[in-house]
């Protein structure tokens, strides 16, 4: 079954929605920031069961909200889609970065629903980098100039944390998602402001953290200890921020695997 995409309604807003396959218990995908649905396409298309990926509002061709939101209200949407997109009793989830967090939130906002769990990175903040986090990548925004010189930095600022040779294809999708959110940092002020330790630590579905060697990996070695228990730790060592791009059949493999798709 070819990719569908859908916009249905939310109680904040409007959402785009990538879904693509059939059968199965279906599989919703949250996406990083400031990405959208985009990221998991080539995932969504190796992977034999539905899946479902949301833009988070604000991003990709979702509506921008209409104020901040918060952890809890962005989940809210994204479940407001889910049941306007009529998938089913049951679904698991998989969220990377700002969608680990989305996901935790799932979880317990679905409990009933969320059948297992998958957060690539784990992304729990102490105090101190979570207030730092609001007044850095909260603060990101793309204010258009005359000159056009706004568009060079956000260019530039796609290369960050990535070693040559460079998928230049891949950098502009990456740019397209950066320009199409009227404000990029707009979801680290959720991101910042959710006490993420407590919320994972409770979490009772099954539950996964893929550890691939991103930006954020220091921070999930850190934050192993927070998972519940009975969570499994699965380490990526040959897998960077752009694994799902890079290593796309072998994870979707895995996934499948982990997740046993009864």
């Amino acid at each position: 079954m070819p990719e569908v995409r859908k916009i249905v309604a939310t109680r904040f807003g409007q959402i785009h929605v990538r879904v693509n396959g059939e059968g199965g218990v279906p599989l919703v995908l949250l996406h990083m920031s400031p990405r959208s649905s985009q990221m998991w396409m080539r995932l969504q298309a190796a992977l034999p069961r539905q899946t479902i990926a949301p833009d988070r509002l604000g991003y990709g061709f979702s509506d921008s909200p209409a104020r901040q939101l918060t952890m809890l209200e962005y989940t809210q949407s994204t479940l407001d889609a889910l049941d306007a997109l009529n998938i089913g009793p049951r679904f698991d989830v998989l969220g990377m970065h700002t969608g680990s967090l989305e996901a935790i939130e799932l979880a317990h906002l679905a409990g009933a629903r969320v059948r297992r769990i998958g957060i690539i990175a784990i992304p729990v903040f102490d105090a101190q980098r979570r207030a730092r986090g609001i007044e850095t990548f909260a603060s990101l925004r793309v204010i258009p100039k005359e000159d056009g010189s706004h568009l060079l930095p956000a260019w530039k600022a796609r290369f960050q944390f990535r070693e040559p040779p460079f998928d230049i294809a891949d950098v502009q999708r990456r740019y397209v998602d950066y320009l199409l959110a009227p404000y990029p940092g707009q979801a680290y002020n959720a991101v910042f402001a959710y006490d993420a330790e407590p919320r994972l630590r409770a979490v009772r579905q099954p539950l996964i953290a893929f550890a691939p060697r991103d930006d954020v990996y220091d921070l999930t070695v850190q934050s192993r200890g927070m998972l519940p228990v009975g969570a499994r730790y699965v380490d990526l060592p040959d897998c960077d921020v752009d694994f799902l791009r890079t290593h796309t059949a072998p994870f979707a493999a895995m996934l499948e695997t982990l997740f046993l798709n009864d």
